[in-house]
Parts: structure tokens; sequence; C-alpha cells
């Protein structure tokens, strides 16, 4: 179900409106709409819904709780996509993480076209009336500037995607007051996914000049500010952190990741979040990587445009960084699954065939992998 990015990814660069900073949420105010549904997950506050209606000027806004766990299936989208059709909004926000936003933009899709099918990979442009506004209550997902719906498949175990550049939201929100409370575990292990994001989008097979500056620019911020989760959160610079975060989903949606997601995806089927199971593959997948003279090179000038000495010390930079937070329950189910996984031909396959992986600069067997996720799990 995946497209390939192709011309767009080397000569466009597509990006919403951004809103960010101290009450950024009141800049909707200036957005005509008559009736708002808010789509949202089971965190969000009485006191920020009371925010977001006081945002709105609009007739009503009505808040709906997401149906789906996890990554959303068509089964588990159609209770809230029929309280969506019956309310009938003209504009739609996701205020939540990246579940929450890969869902509504389904929503979204299924609510405006009904006959709309996952399946049906020869769609280009989808002509909305409604507008969609991405609030992320995690740093590190992409999800607001990505143009994939990312979906679960019950049969086969593992992650799809659902991509068209229109499903990217038109209005992003970035508010660090609905990210400084979140636990520090899951705001430093969501930032290593934007790392990933950053520097494999920026080795991918895929490039856009454009697109590298933000690379470049993500990495730095992260280097620079991601202590402040642990020491004290600062809603200053966790905004710069959203920006990071904003800048390397940018780079993931231009130009497409590799190995580190490849594996990610499949591990999702042994109870490993997205963030944790991107956290225990980057190192490895970067060593392997940049063993290609031509892949070090690139590798080296990212360092060094990211404020970094060189590529060794980048590459320290996210050894420690990931060293940061406990990872031994996660690291653990690994160690506990690698024999059935090794053994497992099917698991490396989905890997393989994965779509959010074909952008590493290394030709990937399952070899290749199987050598990765070896290291991985020492």
């Amino acid at each position: 179900m995946w497209e390939p990015q192709g011309m767009y990814s080397k000569f466009l660069l597509k990006q919403p409106t951004v809103l960010f900073g101290d009450n950024a949420i009141m800049g909707l105010k200036t957005y005509a709409s008559s009736r708002v549904v808010v789509i949202h997950g089971s965190s969000l506050s009485e006191d920020y819904k009371q925010k977001v209606s006081k945002a709105m000027s609009a007739f009503d806004v009505n808040f709906v709780e997401k149906t789906w766990q996890g990554e959303p299936t068509l089964a588990t989208l159609n209770p809230t996509i029929e309280k969506v059709e019956q309310f009938q909004p003209d504009l739609i926000i996701a205020i939540g993480g990246g579940s929450v936003i890969d869902g509504a933009k389904m929503v979204r899709t299924y609510y405006e076209f009904p006959f709309f099918d996952v399946n049906e990979t020869s769609f280009s442009m989808l002509n909305w009336k409604t507008t969609l506004v991405a609030v992320p209550t995690t740093i590190g997902s992409g999800a607001e500037i990505s143009s994939a719906s990312v979906m679960y498949n019950d049969a086969q175990k593992t992650k799809e995607f659902v991509v068209s550049h229109q499903f990217i939201p038109e209005i992003i929100v970035l508010e660090a007051s609905l990210i400084k409370n979140a636990p520090k575990k899951i705001l430093l292990s969501s930032m290593v996914d934007a790392l990933s994001h950053a520097i494999e989008g920026y080795m991918s097979t895929l490039d856009n000049m454009l697109v590298d500056s933000y690379a470049e620019k993500a990495i730095q911020i992260i280097s620079q500010y991601h202590n402040v989760i642990s020491e004290g959160i600062d809603e200053q610079y966790i905004n710069k952190l959203q920006l990071a975060s904003m800048f390397a989903g940018l780079v993931q949606n231009h130009c497409i990741v590799g190995a580190t997601h490849a594996l990610a995806h499949q591990m999702s089927a042994f109870g490993l979040s997205h963030a944790s199971a991107i956290a225990i593959f980057l190192p490895s997948v970067i060593r392997k990587n940049i063993k290609d003279p031509i892949v070090n090179s690139r590798f080296e000038q990212l360092a060094k445009h990211s404020g970094f000495n060189n590529g060794e010390d980048l590459l320290a930079f996210v050894d420690e960084f990931i060293k940061g937070f406990d990872l031994s329950k996660e690291l653990d189910i690994v160690r506990s699954n690698k024999g059935q996984i090794l053994a497992d031909d099917v698991f490396f396959e989905q890997a393989l065939n994965d779509k959010g992986g074909q952008g590493n600069p290394i030709p990937m067997n399952q070899e290749f992998l199987m050598d990765i996720f070896n290291e991985a799990s020492l």
C-alpha cells in the first residue's frame, strides 16, 4: 500500500501551517469552522478540552474518544467513523500520539469518501471539504507531518501503511503544555524515533537538498536540549524538541527510512512499542550501514553539519542517549524470542518487504537483517 515518493521526494517540500508556542491552540480561532470534532485519547484533560472549546469560533465542538488501541484497524475505526458521520464536522482536530493522529486521518478519509479502499493503490488526489488539525502529545512519531497512516494487519500481525500526500494535516499545533507531564521514558524513547527519522532519512537512497537541512537541525536540537527531559521540564525547550520531532518527521516523509524501521515494525507482534524497538535496533543499523565507504561519508557529513566533530561522535551520542533510559524489559522480550525469530523466514521476509524500510542505503537481504538482529540482541 506504499506509493514511492519518487519525483515528489527530490524536488518538493510540502508542509502545513504550524502553530507553536504558549497557547498555540488559540491560533485556531482565526480559522473558519462551524462544527468541530476533536478525536482524542483517554488522557486528554477536561481543562484542555475547555481550552480547545474556547479556541474555536464554531457553533458546536464535539469531543470523541478514539475507539482503537495501538495502531488502528478498519474494524476498530468504525465506531469513531460513525460518530463523526453523525456529527458532520467541517474541521477535525486530532489530539494525541501517532496512533490517534494516524487513526484520525483514516476517520476523515472514510467520513468524506465512504467508498475508499485501503488496498487500492491507484488513488492520487483526495479533495477535502474538511480541515484536519494535528496536535501531537508525544515527541517523535512524526505522524503530524506524515503522508502515511499506520494501520495494523491482524491477519499478518504486522503494521501496514496507507499513503497519500493528501493525508498530511493542513494545520499542526505544537503546544508544550501537552507534553511536559508525560512519563520521561516515553518522551526519551520517542525522541529516539525522531533521531532515527533524521538519520535514516538523511542516509536514504532518496535525497532532497532542502530536507537535508531539516535533518541536520533536528539532530542539533535534540543533542542540545534532550537533557531537559531528565533535568526538569522547561516548556521553551520542550517546544524546541517538538519542532525537532516535526523536522525529523518531515525528513522521513520525503526520503523514506531504512532497516531500523523495517525490523522495528515487525516487533509489534511481540508486544514492543515502536519507539522501544527503534531504540534497540538503531545503533546496530548505523554501524552496519557505515561499513560502506560512501554511506560512511554521508554519515560524516550529517555529523559535522549537526554540530558534531565527526561520525564517531554522533554515533557515541546515539549510544549514550539510548542508554539513558531503561530498556531491560524490552531487551528481555527480544532475547527470549530470539531463537524463534531467527528461525522464522517469514519475519525477515516481512521486514524486507516492509515499505517503510525501502530507503536503506545498503541493499538489504535476510543475512543483512539477521546480522543486525544478532548484534542488537546481545
